[in-house]
């Protein structure tokens, strides 16, 4: 969810929701020989979307996990997961009456069980306004955090979801919303009973603000400055310069810099900060404008950045800094062959050179760039894709895109975006696991009739994966 103050109806959105009876059908019948949905064989392609038929041999298969308790879909919106050092996957659950509950699988996605904060057998996290869960990958602890908007309650576990520690004020400050928490080495500060700083960065409508914990989620204080203002004259943006708080999710480098990408004034920029976010320095990373908020950003061990966003032609985009952010290349349009319109781009490192990011994209949208944008988006399918390369540094890199979903039973059907898309609202998410599997947390809104042509019904959760192509650790 996100609040905003040009948006007041987003409470409204959200009540609407989850007012929906969220049925858990069947979709169509897969075309790919898994029978499972899955979206099969990735494509290779260089920037541009020129297709590579001498690569294609390596390309990995995409694969969808559907989460299912006891036999039972789940619900979730703006899905986030996490990956242990064993593989354990974790992903956060949103149901219909507000409930946040925490899924586990051991076992690649095959199957699920519920491994939810409670205290006395009662779920801890009752209600949510938005969920988010992330693992630590150098300390494998599990955070869920959710919001309340005046505030924020979060509960972590060092021992895969059997038991939690609960902190029922870890909001830095109200009003919250859109958040992310991300870990990561301090740059300066001495820590205390837990090896890393947690961040948690969040939209309170008039900025881009920052708390941190210095021992490992127990109490949270201001790191300083707002990562971006929610006015800013200097970002040269549309209109009255208002541009916001929302963002997308965090991520700290091995050396300390915290990383916050941001759609900031219809650009995309990015906030830096050496001094674990006491200051910032704010660069955007290229000029061919954004039609999201989202963006994703990370940093490997020698300083290179990687920055993908979705730009003014609705597509997504790379770009790479060499220099810790001081320049930036030419930006690289790495949509798969055939994509017409993406949403919600995400982002994770596994080791230098290589990355995964993961949007929401149509091969059918209406949308072309400088046309009419009033057309009839009802005939419009969306799926969830998932990219890899492994020299994301060459002029040229390699990429292989896939779709976590079977295209003739889309995630979503009609509109999603700029910005919110239906079910699955403001953000999807992608982890790079131990072994450098790429995994994708996706929604499908598009379950029963909705999958043969009708109105989008349902929000069940969905994983999505990668296996085999290029390894990413």
């Amino acid at each position: 969810m996100r609040i905003e103050a040009r948006r007041p109806s987003a409470l409204v959105a959200m009540a609407a929701i989850f007012a929906m009876a969220f049925t858990a059908l069947p979709g169509v019948s897969p075309a790919d020989a898994s029978g499972d949905g899955s979206g099969g064989k990735a494509v290779a392609h260089r920037g541009g979307g020129a297709r590579v038929a001498s690569a294609q041999d390596e390309a990995p298969t995409a694969k969808l996990s559907r989460i299912n308790i006891a036999g039972v879909p789940i619900n979730a919106v703006e899905p986030t997961l996490g990956l242990t050092k064993n593989g354990d996957i974790f992903y956060t659950a949103f149901q219909s009456n507000t409930r946040i509950e925490v899924a586990h699988s051991g076992d690649q996605g095959k199957t699920w069980d519920l491994r939810s904060p409670e205290i006395g057998g009662r779920n801890v996290h009752s209600i949510s306004v938005d969920p988010y869960i992330y693992v630590d990958k150098d300390t494998n602890r599990i955070f869920n955090i959710d919001l309340t908007v005046a505030c924020s309650y979060m509960s972590y576990s060092d021992d895969l979801g059997k038991t939690w520690t609960t902190n029922p004020l870890a909001c830095g400050r109200p009003v919250n919303d859109h958040q992310t928490l991300f870990a990561g080495p301090p740059a300066s500060s001495p820590t205390v009973g837990y090896e890393n700083v947690v961040y948690y960065c969040w939209n309170d409508v008039g900025s881009s603000s920052c708390s941190k914990s210095l021992d490992g989620g127990l109490t949270f204080s201001p790191t300083g400055a707002p990562a971006f203002p929610g006015v800013d004259p200097d970002a040269g943006g549309q209109g009255t310069n208002f541009c916001g708080g929302l963002h997308g999710h965090g991520f700290v480098a091995d050396d300390g810099t915290v990383l916050l990408p941001k759609g900031h004034c219809g650009q995309p920029w990015l906030a830096i900060s050496k001094d674990e976010g006491a200051t910032w320095k704010r660069v955007q990373v290229a000029k061919n404008g954004t039609a999201n908020h989202e963006a994703g950003a990370v940093m490997d061990k020698k300083g290179n950045i990687y920055y993908v966003y979705i730009g003014r032609d609705r597509l997504p985009y790379l770009v790479v800094s060499k220099d810790g952010g001081k320049r930036w290349s030419k930006p690289i349009m790495v949509g798969a062959p055939g994509l017409r319109e993406a949403n919600l781009p995400a982002m994770d490192l596994g080791a230098e050179g290589k990355i995964a990011f993961v949007y929401m994209g149509s091969e059918n949208s209406p949308f072309r760039a400088g046309r009419d944008t009033q057309r009839s988006y009802s005939k419009t399918t969306w799926n969830g894709y998932m990219t890899v390369t492994a020299n994301a540094l060459d002029k040229n890199p390699l990429f292989f895109t896939g779709t976590v979903n079977n295209k003739k039973d889309p995630l979503i059907r009609d509109t999603c975006g700029p910005g919110r898309c239906r079910a699955v609202f403001d953000f999807i998410d992608v982890v790079v696991g131990p072994d450098g599997t790429a995994w994708g947390a996706f929604v499908d809104g598009c379950t029963a009739i909705c999958a043969s042509g009708a109105s989008n019904i349902g929000s069940e959760a969905v994983v999505g994966h990668l296996v085999g192509g290029p390894r990413l650790r």
